[in-house]
């Protein structure tokens, strides 16, 4: 993984770039959750721009499997993580003390926030920046040649090419709806996994199942 991503402090000298740091168990009326949202809808519109015009000779269907492999949470996590500031992020102690694996999509919705910022305050082109900026690693290393497909389309690529029925997928929520356990059966064996976004945690049940079938 690469160094510390620096953060010109044009951005985190931002009132709203501050408050994307504050998450929602800090505050319930100032947090981050409707930076959160602007930051989603502008991540998407700067990568499908990107890779429309990075690889033009890519259908739609790689270009949205690419983008996907940008922006899920694991991914933008890792990037959040890598930022000068993650050490500004304000949680409650309880949020804190959280295992670490639980603390993704945080980390990736803070991610968001900050991009949501940046478009708020300084604008469509400046957030186009800091958002290039902050994937270059991550951009300089795409191939179009790369497997982009993610694990559930694996693994019923996979089970077809067998000749077997498709998986079946059983997700149950918390009673705070907050975090998601998944079950896929598969030839008579159940693989479990858990995460706080619930196609994530359909993600990794697959993995694990695709494991099973030595295709990882």
């Amino acid at each position: 993984m690469s160094s510390a991503i620096q953060i010109s402090s044009a951005y985190t000298e931002l009132l709203s770039f501050k408050q994307a740091l504050v998450h929602k168990s800090v505050s319930r009326t100032r947090n981050n959750e409707r930076l959160e949202f602007l930051g989603d809808a502008v991540l998407e519109i700067v990568m499908s721009e990107y890779l429309f015009n990075k690889f033009p000779d890519l259908d739609e269907g790689v270009l949205t499997q690419m983008r996907a492999s940008l922006v899920n949470t694991q991914s933008l996590s890792e990037i959040f993580l890598q930022l000068e500031c993650k050490t500004q992020l304000q949680v409650s102690k309880g949020t804190e003390n959280l295992d670490e694996t639980h603390k993704h999509s945080i980390y990736a919705g803070t991610l968001e926030a900050c991009v949501g910022a940046v478009f708020i305050d300084l604008g469509s082109e400046e957030a186009k920046t800091f958002v290039l900026n902050i994937f270059s690693y991550k951009l300089a290393s795409l191939d179009e040649t790369d497997e982009f497909k993610d694990a559930k389309s694996l693994l019923q690529e996979a089970l077809q090419a067998m000749n077997q029925g498709l998986p079946q997928y059983q997700v149950t929520p918390n009673e705070e709806g907050t975090h998601f356990y998944c079950e896929v059966s598969l030839a008579g064996k159940i693989f479990s996994a858990s995460a706080d976004i619930k196609k994530e945690a359909e993600q990794k049940a697959a993995q694990l199942a695709l494991q099973s079938l030595g295709q990882s």
